[in-house]
């Protein structure tokens, strides 16, 4: 169960960590720091949700192996699969400029 959660959950994860790192000295690159707060903010947004996708699913196999506390595991469960999508939209929304302008004139 360990070997299996480690190459199903740690193989894309170490692609992931590999783009990240590519991406970082690309951003790094940029001369405006502007640009690389801008580049960072929306990086780290997207980091934030994947990383919480990836230690819950993997929290889930992890502790089916060891105990059977069917409400963890629920719990758990809902986390990656109900609340990572429902942050898509309060992550990449507010970047938009059109998002931006409508709740100003909401606000």
């Amino acid at each position: 169960m360990y070997v299996t959660s480690v190459l199903l959950g740690g193989g894309p994860l170490a692609g992931i960590f590999y783009s990240y790192s590519k991406i970082v000295s690309s951003i790094l690159a940029i001369s405006s720091a502007p640009g690389r707060y801008k580049a960072f903010s929306f990086c780290a947004s997207h980091l934030s949700v994947v990383s919480w996708f990836y230690f819950t699913i993997l929290g889930v196999y992890f502790s089916a192996a060891a105990t059977l506390n069917s409400h963890s595991s629920t719990t758990a469960s809902v986390m990656y699969s109900v609340v990572t999508p429902m942050l898509n939209p309060y992550i990449y929304s507010p970047r938009n400029k059109d998002i931006k302008r409508a709740m100003r004139r909401y606000l």
